[in-house]
This record gives structure tokens, sequence and C-alpha cells, in this order.
């Protein structure tokens, strides 16, 4: 282990590797030859590369006992995997359906397109993509809380006022928990968080148009 924690860019990139090899194969095993049960495997194999990336994050961090921009790279994944990828592979599992077909000359598959949702149906699925995202943020800032504990420099503040503003703008990190990379992760989290939070609650306010928005 401390050989591959040595060596751990390398084991990164390795797994990224893996990463597209069995996303390849997955999908031309599927798509072209029609070999569903044998793509699954190449399928396990992707899920089982991601647990490995997940597990050199966690060991890292054991090793050294710092958070740092190697976690901070498995972070971005994890969060896109249980926000918005499952329902992006649904549509490119249609897609690519549909694309195969044609370049192989054959019929359209008798598949039902992913459904368009509009309305109050779209505004449901995008509060509930807020709803996990939130949990999430809240409990990994729980986590860094627990670990790092708060930042000297925020009893120093002397309003709320002056702590966003250092929050957001100081280059040093020094916001709110005791660990720089930490702070640096929290506040561009915290940007992406508002602004997803504010194109998924305003599908709530402005439904997405469409015969059934009203």
């Amino acid at each position: 282990m401390e050989f591959i924690l040595t060596h751990k860019w390398m084991f990164l990139i390795l797994a990224e590797v893996i990463f597209w090899i069995s996303i390849i194969t997955f999908l031309v095993l599927r798509y072209w030859f029609g070999k569903k049960t044998l793509s699954f495997v190449f399928f396990l194999l992707f899920i089982i590369n991601d647990l490995w990336i997940a597990s050199l994050g966690f060991f890292d961090y054991l090793q050294t006992g710092q958070f740092s921009s190697y976690q901070v790279v498995i972070v971005v994944v994890f969060l896109y995997a249980i926000t918005y990828g499952k329902s992006d592979f649904k549509k490119l599992d249609y897609h690519i359906q549909i694309y195969v077909a044609k370049w192989k000359g054959e019929p359209a598959p008798a598949i039902a397109p992913p459904k368009k949702l509009v309305g109050k149906e779209h505004a449901k699925k995008e509060r509930k993509h807020f709803y996990v995202h939130l949990a999430v943020y809240a409990a990994a800032h729980l986590v860094f809380f627990l670990l790092y504990g708060l930042s000297s420099r925020i009893y120093e503040m002397a309003s709320m006022n002056q702590f966003f503003d250092e929050y957001f703008s100081s280059m040093e990190g020094t916001l709110p928990f005791a660990n720089q990379t930490v702070n640096n992760l929290s506040r561009v989290w915290t940007l992406i968080f508002i602004i997803d939070s504010i194109i998924a609650l305003s599908y709530t306010v402005f439904p997405k148009g469409g015969r059934n928005a009203s």
C-alpha cells in the first residue's frame, strides 16, 4: 500500500485509462455487437475501478492526514455521479442505440426515449437534485469541521459581511476551517452550490414550458 500511495498520481492516471477502456468496451459490446450480458462485465469493471479510485483517496488521507488536490478530484467525480450521472447515462444509452442502428443500416430499436419533463415534474426533479446536493454539501462540511475544526480567524470576524468578503476574496483560504486546501475547496463548492441551487429552484417559481407545464 505504501508503494501505491507513493505513486498515487500514476495509479490515478492508470485508473483513468481503465475507466475509458471499460466504458468504450462496454459501449461497443452493448450497442454494436448487442452483447448486453458480456458488456455488464465491463460495467462492473467500471464500478470496481471507481471504488478503487475512492479507496486511494481515503488511504492517502489516512497516510498524510491532509486533504489535498488529489481528494478534490475524487470529490468532484463523486458529486457528479450522485447528482446528474444516472440521468445523463440514461440519455446517452438511448441516443447511442439510435445512432448505432443508423450506422449499421438497421431499423431503429423499439425503445422509448427518455421522458422530457416539463412543468411541475421537471421542477420536482430539479428539487430532488437540489436536496441531494444540499445533503452532500452539508455532510461534507460537517466532516471538515470534525476533522479540522474552525479557523482561529473566524473568531476575529466583526460581522457576517466581513466573513463572506474574506471567505470569497482571500487568496490564502483562511476561512472557515483550519485547513487551506479544504477552505479553497469549500469556497469553489459553495459558489457551484449557490449557482446550482438558483437554477434548480428557479424551475419551481418559473416552471419549464411545455404541454404539462400548467
